[in-house]
């Protein structure tokens, strides 16, 4: 399979790429609840997000842990070692945008890139 296709089937959904930059911060790095995504991606269905969620969990980007000794179980999203190297990826994404006319916004402020400059406030 080529390696283009494979990665546009796992990234290519709606959201999916978003998803996994909110994860990528740096405070995420013990992982975030669901509510605590959604707050984040508040334009996102909860729907929806539960279907990426789950889709990111199956090709091994994240992993889904339940904490079942509180009530309701707790559940946490992380990034797998895989998920994590689409940094690199996701960073190049942002630098392409930024030169070819993207515009920052929003979300762009609150996960953080490295190299967003305009972020940088």
């Amino acid at each position: 399979m080529c390696p283009v296709f494979a990665a546009a089937r796992i990234l290519g959904k709606k959201w999916s790429i978003l998803i996994i930059q909110v994860l990528l911060k740096p405070e995420s790095s013990i992982g975030l609840r669901f509510n605590e995504l959604h707050r984040e991606l508040s334009w996102v269905s909860p729907k929806v997000l539960t279907q990426r969620l789950h889709e990111l969990q199956e090709s091994g980007i994240l992993t889904r842990e339940v904490d079942a000794s509180s009530i309701p179980p707790a559940v946490w999203y992380t990034l797998t070692e895989k998920g994590r190297d689409l940094g690199p990826a996701l960073e190049a994404m942002q630098n392409w945008g930024q030169k070819h006319g993207g515009h920052v916004v929003a979300i762009c402020e609150r996960t953080g890139f490295a190299n967003c400059h305009e972020c940088q406030h």
